[in-house]
């Protein structure tokens, strides 16, 4: 077969422009030549000609311009894409010289990633289906493709692809080749991902999550009921080096527990909802890994405390099926967590095989509490949706408040957190203050007192800790202060029963000299106990007693 003729290249520039190249465009434009005839062009790909076109298309911009005729351009549309995974270098010569036009060659790198030009292709391909016979085709095989390359993704995540590559150089050259340390991992299953500062469940979690770094483990979270947060959330957390599983890369936690299979040294599930649903997952993809099920309170003795003051027997029902689950799931992990001794004790006497261990999570100081006397409020903080609260305030406003506005007209209590229902009305004396975004510096800073008057509910209080990591006393029911093993310079803060309550915020907010010094106290308090020395030292003592039932299950 004849080769096809290719214009020798030419010293001299061909007046003109190629304007773009592309693997399915090539555009530009040329003068014409002496005696007025549109420039007849050839063009290469590599070397090779693939085309011949006539520069004779209107480009009134060129004339406009004052560089000649406007009929002088040229556009053409490739019919069959040049192949993306291969360089091309194209260029335009005039056909009679070989004079090559402004701006040839243009250079089109090979395609690395799934560029503009490949995703316009395969859209076409795929749109282009006629019948149903061929779309379903076309899903096949994107689903086949798409299934192949989510795996890469989780093999090279996972360190699978390199445990299979050490384990092809062993077979090659021995067992003398070096290996290289293997950090140990840790997966944080939650209904949602934490979130710095919303709650004392996500502060519970991240403050877990750093004593895992601590102690040397990578660590990564996924949210079985959202598997496509916020990126600006996902963010936040890559900032402390954790990593966040979703979609598209995964469809649910059992995709991440299935495609990651038998790399995680860790699995923490969070609260007996999650623990309920992947805990048996978590055994069977992840054999070697030590299960811990991080209670973070005791949800039935939360259900059995509102069905009395409610009286509602349905939810003294629901409270011993989530009872019987959460005794079960404490049976069946490898270590169990909790924040309250209280809870701890319970549990040990529950369940008296499972490995229970107090784990409190790290609350930073903030810096000292002053000018007391300028205060003139109290706050409750939380959030109104968790059924303790809402009932705790509105028994304070409507029990407590009267008598203490008695005594101090203008005393206020500012009702601060979010999900305060609206249709609700409030007396004189109430401030709605809703969800703030700096809690230290839009309450704790201001109120010379916090309150939490729970009747109902169960484990650690974050609103307490919160406050008196502040420096802010808080006056508190003998359930808000569950757990909490206060000394004896704190226990005054404890009232066993409404008169008590009234009297120890009515003398505690008549002495700002007594809350200036109970400050002092409050923090030194957190500090020796919610530090993250603490928290990390615990939650590794927690993981070595895992480990041992582990192991002895593993050897019965």
């Amino acid at each position: 077969m004849k080769a096809p003729y290719i214009v020798p290249v030419h010293r001299t520039v061909l007046p003109g422009y190629l304007d773009m190249a592309t693997r399915t465009r090539i555009a530009g434009w040329a003068q014409p030549d002496l005696g007025g005839e549109p420039a007849a062009l050839q063009i290469l790909d590599n070397g090779e000609p693939i085309a011949r076109v006539i520069a004779n298309q209107p480009r009134p911009d060129v004339a406009q311009a004052g560089f000649g005729e406007a009929r002088c351009g040229f556009d053409l549309l490739i019919p069959v894409a040049l192949p993306v995974h291969e360089r091309h270098v194209i260029q335009v010569r005039r056909e009679s010289d070989g004079s090559e036009l402004n701006g040839s060659p243009i250079v089109i790198e090979a395609a690395r990633a799934f560029d503009e030009d490949l995703q316009r292709l395969v859209r076409q391909a795929a749109l282009g289906a006629q019948t149903n016979a061929e779309r379903e085709d076309t899903l096949a095989f994107l689903a086949d493709i798409a299934d192949k390359v989510i795996t890469a993704y989780a093999k090279a995540e996972s360190g699978q692809e390199q445990r299979e590559h050490y384990a092809r150089l062993v077979r090659r050259y021995g067992p003398s080749v070096p290996q290289q340390t293997r950090t140990p991992r840790a997966l944080i299953i939650d209904e949602i991902v934490p979130i710095f500062g919303r709650d004392a469940g996500s502060q519970a979690v991240l403050s877990h999550a750093k004593s895992l770094q601590n102690l040397g483990y990578s660590v990564s979270f996924v949210a079985a009921n959202d598997l496509a947060p916020e990126p600006s959330t996902c963010a936040l957390l890559e900032k402390k080096s954790l990593t966040v599983w979703h979609a598209p890369f995964y469809s649910c936690v059992e995709d991440v527990l299935h495609r990651q299979a038998g790399s995680f040294d860790v699995v923490y599930l969070h609260r007996i909802g999650i623990a309920t649903r992947y805990l048996a997952l978590a055994r069977h993809y992840q054999p070697g890994a030590t299960v811990l099920y991080s209670v973070a309170d005791l949800h039935h003795q939360r259900l059995t405390g509102q069905a009395a003051f409610e009286k509602r027997p349905e939810l003294l029902a629901l409270s011993r099926s989530v009872r019987l689950q959460e005794c079960t799931a404490a049976w069946q992990a490898d270590g169990v967590l909790t924040h309250s001794p209280e809870e701890a004790e319970w549990l040990v006497k529950a369940v008296p095989q499972a490995r229970v261990a107090c784990v409190p999570w790290s609350i930073p100081i903030r810096s000292p509490a002053k000018n007391f006397e300028k205060r003139s409020d109290i706050a409750f903080i939380g959030n109104y949706s968790h059924a303790p609260n809402l009932d705790a305030v509105r028994w304070f406003v409507e029990t407590i408040l009267p008598d203490l506005r008695a005594e101090y007209p203008t005393l206020t209590i500012w009702l601060v957190g979010a999900h305060l229902p609206q249709h609700l009305s409030w007396p004189e004396g109430v401030r709605i203050v809703g969800h703030v975004t700096d809690l230290d510096k839009d309450v704790l800073d201001r109120v010379r007192l916090t309150v939490a008057p729970l009747r109902f509910g169960a484990g650690i209080k974050g609103k307490v800790l919160e406050s008196f990591a502040a420096g802010v006393p808080c006056v508190m029911t003998p359930t808000a202060a569950e757990g909490l093993k206060l000394p004896k310079t704190l226990a005054g803060l404890v009232a066993k029963d409404e008169k008590q309550l009234k009297k120890c915020i009515l003398k505690l907010y008549a002495n700002t000299e007594a809350c200036q010094k109970l400050s002092k106290k409050l923090q030194a308090y957190v500090k020796s106990v919610f530090s993250e020395k603490n928290t990390t030292q615990t939650l590794q003592d927690a993981i070595r007693l895992a480990n041992k039932k582990r192991k002895i299950t593993e050897n019965s």
